[in-house]
């Protein structure tokens, strides 16, 4: 049975790049049954007549004023039915396999709470790729350890990136257990609140598989304007998980060495091939020349 999947983009006066990420769901390629609604936040931009032209691809929007961009997430969500839950922001992007990919896995594999891509990747104003970046596993251990935590880390030596975002997509179940309260807990890194809430309650799941692209551009941007804030409410938000765990961070000298969980095809050479789970190590190199080197592809 085809799990149905409730998309939201949250939205404030971003007519420039909303079309091309509504655009960017109607490419959407195979089967599901996909529910998508956007939240505006009372948009004076020319956004309502964006909305009204894609009529048949955008399910249900709003626009009214709201508390922001995870106070419309929330929002979203609760008018929606879906059961897997993700959100777009009005400057990213899907690939066009994306909603069909996450509806075969999360149809074969009901295990699965949390998924998210192993290959992130970024565009351009021009929403050209500016690039892809591997992540080798994700692992509960390994978060708490701080090994998910971008822009130079939590002074973990071992952090490499963030979770993608637009690339995360989750269980409504996980969602109504934990999610509104943590998104709600940072002002501008609930994702990375959110995220702390659900690895405490379930592993997450890898694919290999791109599955969104977050737009650098300059118009506003949180994440990049406010990036001091954004690392000490994700530390904040760390540092209060591990408290709640009573987790104490590993010490590790060299590779620090994690088990991840991935999914994957049980026989990609044939058509129609179930996806399944499988567990393998993987390794996390410490901050240094070899790392800096990988990380801006200079050796291979």
């Amino acid at each position: 049975m085809t799990p149905k999947i409730s998309l939201v983009t949250p939205s404030f006066n971003r007519a420039g790049t909303l079309p091309a990420t509504i655009e960017s769901i109607a490419l959407q390629t195979g089967t599901f049954d996909l529910q998508y609604t956007v939240i505006d936040g009372g948009s004076t931009d020319g956004t309502l007549d964006i909305l009204r032209a894609h009529k048949g691809i955008v399910s249900d929007w709003v626009s009214e004023p709201d508390a922001g961009m995870y106070d419309a997430i929330i929002k979203g969500f609760a008018r929606t039915d879906g059961e897997i839950l993700g959100w777009i922001n009005s400057d990213d992007t899907l690939f066009p396999w994306t909603l069909g990919l996450i509806s075969r896995i999360f149809a074969d594999v009901p295990q699965i709470q949390w998924l998210s891509t192993l290959t992130q990747a970024a565009i351009d104003a021009d929403g050209d790729i500016r690039y892809l970046r591997k992540v080798p596993g994700y692992d509960q251990r390994a978060f708490f350890d701080g090994v998910y935590f971008g822009f130079g880390g939590a002074g973990d030596s071992h952090a490499t990136e963030f979770i993608q975002q637009e690339s995360t997509f989750f269980r409504r179940s996980l969602w109504d257990k934990v999610g509104a309260e943590a998104l709600r807990s940072q002002a501008i890194a609930g994702d990375f609140a959110l995220w702390n809430a659900f690895m405490a309650e379930a592993p997450l799941v890898g694919v290999d598989a791109p599955l969104g692209a977050f737009r650098i551009h300059s118009a506003g941007q949180l994440s990049r304007g406010q990036r001091e804030t954004y690392v000490q409410q994700c530390k904040d938000s760390l540092q209060a998980a591990r408290a709640k765990l009573n987790y104490t961070p590993r010490v590790v000298d060299g590779a620090a060495e994690y088990s991840g969980l991935y999914v994957e095809k049980q026989a990609p050479e044939q058509e129609h091939s179930p996806w399944h789970v499988v567990e393998r190590p993987f390794h996390v190199l410490p901050r240094g020349d070899l790392k800096t080197a990988l990380n801006q592809r200079r050796v291979f």
